[in-house]
């Protein structure tokens, strides 16, 4: 008999829309039937693989329960849970005696010791699972083992990157000055000042660079670079659908988030053959491995030193040994072979 999992998620906004498609894609490659549900309504138009529980306060668990009634009635070979949200709901219905394992996409699902005696009580038998190494790591000092299922890209249905020219076009950039990407949202743990100030610094040496930084948030983060700083070249675009596909536009991506939980920033530079300068924590390094260009110190002066080795990094031995690292860590051929060892796991 085929397998089946149920994974739930608490909504489909980005990346969780696209993220579940994945799995769908990579539970097919093993023959893996799977059913995809969304606990709150859609942000926009229902997505077709998936069902809604339209649940528009996801903390009434009376509610959560009665919805969840007509797939705890059935048998399943896995019930993944998607962030912490997902795993509260399920673990106060009928499901939590089924196989269930819980993936953390961000550090901290069981910090909280409020957290820790909520498992004791309604879900001793979950297992768990984090996007990187270090999120599983993390997982491992309060439940003793947890699995990777990294985030992967799907080369065969994601959007393209377009051309650097058809890129520029599209951000309504001027061709020619060797540009800087900085994806993220506007928030002061991406720490876009010093990003600025990074760039400020590089400038000196590269005279006509310009930084282009994409993402919503509070430009009011932005004040501390503009108060001592020259933001003649520094293009903010604000949020951009897609933006994956403009990555083209780059010469290099900077990236100084000072926590994070894996890089799909970082993941989707390496699939358009964009070097990446980062700071060598857990999550990028555990994407990059040997491709990253790393900051010896996560200071504007390290990045800007960093930035200037990037300038070096020969493109197309770059874009090639990122190709093949994506092929091998991930791929939906990779996830699909996680998510083999998680239903093993689990039996």
């Amino acid at each position: 008999m085929r397998r089946r999992i149920l994974q739930i998620c608490p909504h489909d906004s980005a990346p969780f829309g696209e993220l579940c498609r994945r799995y769908t894609r990579a539970a097919a490659a093993i023959d893996v039937e799977i059913t995809s549900i969304y606990l709150a309504p859609p942000q926009d138009q229902p997505l077709p693989y998936a069902h809604y529980l339209n649940i528009e306060d996801l903390s009434q668990t009376a509610l959560l329960r009665k919805a969840l009634g007509k797939y705890t009635a059935q048998v399943w070979d896995l019930v993944l849970c998607h962030r912490y949200r997902a795993y509260w709901a399920v673990a106060r219905t009928p499901l939590a005696r089924q196989r269930c394992v819980v993936l953390a996409h961000e550090f901290g699902l069981l910090r909280r010791w409020q957290r820790r005696l909520a498992r004791r009580l309604f879900a001793a038998r979950f297992k768990f699972a984090g996007v990187s190494a270090a999120v599983a790591n993390e997982l491992k000092r309060s439940v003793g083992s947890a699995l990777v299922l990294p985030n992967v890209l799907d080369a065969q249905n994601d959007a393209q990157v377009l051309s650097r020219q058809q890129a520029l076009q599209g951000l309504a950039l001027e061709p020619g000055p060797f540009t800087i990407g900085w994806v993220g949202r506007l928030h002061y743990k991406k720490r876009p000042d010093v990003a600025i100030q990074a760039f400020q610094e590089f400038r000196q040496s590269c005279p006509g660079a310009r930084l282009v930084m994409l993402g919503d948030g509070d430009l009011d983060q932005l004040r501390g670079a503009q108060q001592s700083a020259d933001l003649s070249d520094v293009v903010v675009a604000g949020h951009v659908v897609g933006a994956s596909q403009y990555f083209g536009a780059f010469d290099v991506l900077l990236h100084t988030a000072e926590y994070e939980p894996f890089g799909m920033v970082i993941l989707e530079a390496m699939a358009a053959g964009v070097p990446v300068v980062t700071d060598k924590v857990a999550g990028p390094a555990a994407v990059l491995g040997d491709l990253g260009v790393y900051a010896d110190r996560p200071t504007p002066e390290g990045f800007s030193s960093a930035l200037l080795r990037a300038v070096a990094v020969d493109k197309e031995i770059y874009a090639a040994a990122a190709r093949q690292r994506i092929s091998d860590h991930f791929s939906v051929d990779a996830l699909a072979q996680a998510l083999h060892d998680c239903l093993e796991v689990a039996d």
